[in-house]
């Protein structure tokens, strides 16, 4: 293998590498979103393991406020509590569903729950960890976005042609 085609070839490696690297990273956690619809992956920590949010969650934001939309596994919450602000559920049928504020994407919600399910309410503290490297727009196609796959192909095509002009591309002998 020629030198050339060696250089072409690690020309093309290089430009493919870069354009994934740059086409298909995940959002960074510390982008401020703008004004618009998001859905973002929610884990529930805390309590007895028993209830669950529903992930991902709707989160609004309007003139950089964000508000998520909390859909419990159980219609038994009849209160929420975050920041010392008390939420009362929006919904009146099926499992509970607050809608709260978020500060901050980047860590825990510490948030409490109050549960009617068992003999007594009880208040139970949870903590809500969001994943904003992976939140996306409620109308993308995938998880990366449906334009991802066609811009890494256009990289790759752009990437190949480079090395077939390197290769093509001889000295000419005087």
């Amino acid at each position: 293998m020629s030198r050339r085609t060696r250089l072409a070839i690690l020309v093309s490696l290089v430009w493919t590498a870069l354009a994934f690297f740059l086409l298909g990273r995940p959002a960074l956690a510390d982008v401020t979103l703008a004004d618009g619809s998001y859905l973002i992956p929610v884990t529930l920590e805390g309590g007895s393991g028993k209830a669950s949010v529903d992930s991902p969650a709707p989160l609004d934001v309007i003139d950089g406020e964000a508000t998520l939309t909390v859909t419990w596994s159980s219609p038994n919450y009849d209160y929420m509590i975050v920041d010392g602000t008390t939420y009362q559920p929006i919904n009146t049928g099926g499992n509970s569903v607050f809608e709260i504020p978020v500060a901050s994407l980047d860590e825990p919600l510490e948030v409490v729950g109050d549960t009617t399910a068992m003999s007594v309410p009880h208040e139970i503290d949870y903590r809500l960890i969001f994943d904003p490297a992976h939140i996306k727009e409620p109308d993308e196609a995938g998880e990366t976005g449906p334009m991802l796959p066609l811009a890494c192909v256009l990289a790759a095509v752009a990437a190949v042609c480079c090395a077939i002009l390197i290769i093509r591309k001889r000295p000419t002998r005087s």
